[in-house]
C-alpha cells in the first residue's frame, strides 16, 4: 500500500479555502485569486513536508520484517522451488537493506517506498498465483501470468539487489521512476495483479 502524502491534502484544503475567501468573499479578481491559491498550495507543501516524513522507528522496521515473513509463508504454500529460493533471497536482502538504512537514516523515504511497493506486490502476485493454480481452467491471460511467475520473481529479486547496492553506494533513487521502469520491463503492473479480485491484504 502506498504511503498517503498528507502535505498535499492539507495544502489543497487551505488553498481551496483561500480561493473561496479571496474570490467569493473579498471579491478579488479571479486571476489574482488563482495566483494566491497556487502560491499558498505550493507553500503548504513545503510547510507540511515534515508531516510526511516517516521515521526509522522499531514499529516501522518490524512492519517490514513482518511483511517479508508473510511473503515467505505464502511462498512455502505454493511449493515452487524457484520462487522459494527468490523469496528467501528477498528476505535476506530486506534485512540487509534495513541494517544499511540504520546507518543511512536519510534514505528512510526511499527505502520505505521501495518496500511498500515490492513487498506488497510480491505477496499479491503469490496470492493470485496460488488461487489460479487451484482453478481447473484459466484464461489465456491468467495462464500467461502462471507461466511467467518465476520470471517475475527473478526480476523482483534483482530490484532488491539493486536497492541494496545503491544503499551501499549511498545513491538516492527516484522510486516512482524505478517502479515504472520495472513494470515496463516485466509487462505487468500492480493494478493488473490487484485486478484479480483477490483479497490479498
Amino acid at each position: 500500500m502506498r504511503h498517503i502524502h498528507k502535505r498535499y491534502i492539507y495544502s489543497a484544503l487551505i488553498a481551496g479555502l483561500m480561493f473561496i475567501i479571496t474570490y467569493a468573499i473579498l471579491n478579488f479578481e479571479i486571476i489574482i485569486s488563482i495566483l494566491l491559491t497556487f502560491a499558498i498550495y505550493v507553500g503548504g507543501i513545503l510547510l507540511f513536508k515534515e508531516d510526511d516524513m516517516r521515521k526509522m522507528t522499531p514499529e516501522n522496521v518490524n512492519n517490514y520484517y513482518f511483511l517479508a515473513s508473510k511473503l515467505s509463508s505464502i511462498a512455502n504454500e505454493v511449493n515452487n522451488k524457484s520462487i522459494i529460493k527468490n523469496v528467501n533471497n528477498i528476505g535476506e536482502l530486506t534485512d540487509k537493506i534495513l541494517v544499511s538504512l540504520s546507518q543511512r537514516p536519510k534514505k528512510v523515504e526511499q527505502v520505505f517506498e521501495f518496500f511498500d511497493y515490492y513487498l506488497d506486490l510480491s505477496y499479491k502476485m503469490l496470492y493470485k498465483y496460488k488461487l489460479l493454480k487451484l482453478k481447473k481452467e484459466n484464461t489465456t491471460k491468467d495462464q500467461k501470468f502462471i507461466d511467467n511467475i518465476e520470471s517475475y520473481f527473478d526480476k523482483i529479486k534483482e530490484e532488491f539487489e539493486k536497492q541494496y547496492k545503491n544503499m551501499q553506494e549511498a545513491k538516492m533513487l527516484d522510486i516512482n521512476t524505478e517502479i515504472k521502469i520495472f513494470e515496463k520491463n516485466i509487462g505487468i503492473t500492480k493494478n493488473d495483479v490487484e485486478g484479480s479480485g483477490s483479497d490479498a491484504n
